[in-house]
């Protein structure tokens, strides 16, 4: 079982962890696609080692008001791909430059209630940045180490559900007031199982 107090690095062979950029996603209808980005922070002095990049989105949003998120929204017109959906919406959210990320993969489609399907981005950001983020729409911006999230006294399995014929798992990190949960938390301990960090869930009952 890997040490989570000794992450200080991303493995080499990540992108090949993960879904291709340009694989083809399933068809969406009656949902529609959005993007977010998983932002992965790596600075020259390891410190911790790498971070994600989390916001809190603003109380007064209409769809999931003051939850933990990755940067991330639906397409405009003028978005090319998911790809620069996810690009455009760090920006616009936290000031993260388009050409200091490094797209290294995808992560598993998340369909969600509000009538999308989340494509989720990873995303590698080298050297230090520090962001600024849109007050409208975002409170405040979490870096937490990636070991502190893979922290087993941080996690909490939730069970079970069954949504428009899809069962999917709930998960719980507390790490912030409110905890990271719902579809950012899927996509976080899917990054995590990728990385071979994911903390155990309980066994099933026999």
């Amino acid at each position: 079982m890997p040490n989570f107090a000794r992450v200080h690095s991303l493995p080499r062979d990540l992108s090949l962890r993960l879904d291709a950029i340009d694989g083809p996603l399933p068809d969406p209808a009656p949902f529609r696609h959005a993007a977010v980005l998983a932002p992965l922070l790596v600075e020259a002095t390891p410190g911790d080692g790498p971070r994600l990049l989390l916001i809190e989105r603003a109380g007064n949003l209409r769809h999931h008001p003051g939850q933990l998120a990755f940067p991330g929204g639906k397409p405009d017109p003028d978005d090319p791909d998911l790809v620069a959906t996810a690009l455009r919406e760090a920006w616009e959210e936290v000031a993260l430059p388009p050409g200091r990320v490094t797209i290294l993969g995808r992560l598993n489609p998340v369909p969600v209630p509000t009538g999308y399907v989340i494509i989720p981005f990873v995303g590698l950001v080298d050297g230090p940045f520090v962001p600024t983020h849109a007050e409208a729409e975002v409170t405040a911006v979490l870096t937490p180490a990636i070991r502190r999230v893979a922290d087993p006294a941080v996690y909490r399995f939730a069970g079970e559900r069954e949504w428009q014929g899809q069962r999917y798992e709930l998960h719980e990190f507390q790490i912030h007031t409110p905890p990271l949960w719902g579809a950012t938390a899927r996509i976080v301990y899917d990054l995590l199982q990728r990385l071979d960090l994911a903390p155990a869930r309980p066994p099933e009952a026999p």
